[in-house]
């Protein structure tokens, strides 16, 4: 069967030992002849992923975890990269069964509608379970398809984190504050999920490296990527 691109990595235990998954700034400071001191950004913020192989990973997943970097190609193919401490909201840590939307019907972690603000950092989220709660550090991603490009295929993702606790409203409707700001790039059609948030991401072959094989036939390593961000 063919590789699907992006391609999924290990997940469940075969997950790795620890993981830094943060939002990575090209940023400068600018400081005035007057002694004001303000700061400019250059280019837009994207998701670095960082995740530690140990040598205590069970023999099926150090080749689950080494089939996978193969499948990369280096740099040629694109894979989803998501914190895996935080798949769902903290809310619903182990997923949306039994949950229902406000205003009826089974949730399965997508908004009904969504809404951003002028400066794209405040996100309005319509269709979600009363009376619950958005915490600081759960996600918000958007999917939508694209034109085919070779080595990514036609999957979209724009990730943001929340960055400021919001109560979801009796309604279903709750309004966060957001990182990054959502992308521009990001069509009216896409959809706001809650569930298993990811962005597509490519390998940082120069940080990444699978370690040597021990006599438990397993290994340790490091893979890194960065976010691959189109319209």
């Amino acid at each position: 069967m063919a590789i699907t691109v992006p391609i999924q990595p290990p997940g469940g235990v075969l997950g790795p030992a620890s993981e830094h998954f943060e939002i990575e700034r090209v940023d400068y400071l600018s400081p005035t002849a007057g002694g004001r001191v303000s700061g400019v950004t250059a280019g837009f913020p994207l998701w670095r992923g960082r995740w530690t192989l140990s040598g205590s990973l069970s023999r099926e997943g150090s080749e689950a975890w080494r089939g996978f970097v193969a499948s990369l190609r280096g740099q040629q193919r694109a894979f989803f990269g998501f914190d895996y401490g935080r798949p769902y909201p903290l809310f619903a840590p182990n997923g949306f069964a039994g949950f229902t939307r406000a205003g009826g019907g089974a949730f399965d972690g997508s908004a009904l509608s969504w809404s951003v603000n002028a400066t794209r950092d405040v996100v309005t989220l319509t269709g979600l379970p009363a009376s619950q709660r958005l915490r600081i550090g759960d996600y918000v991603m958007w999917r939508w398809t694209g034109a085919d490009i070779a080595g990514a295929g036609t999957a979209r993702r724009a990730l943001c984190r929340v960055v400021e606790a919001a109560d979801i409203s009796a309604g279903g409707v709750v309004s966060v504050s957001v990182e990054p700001p959502l992308p521009s790039l990001v069509p009216g059609g896409a959809v706001a999920d809650l569930a298993r948030p990811c962005c597509v991401m490519r390998l940082d072959t120069g940080e990444s490296q699978i370690g040597e094989k021990g006599r438990m036939l397993r290994v340790s390593g490091t893979i890194s990527g960065l976010q691959d961000l189109r319209p």
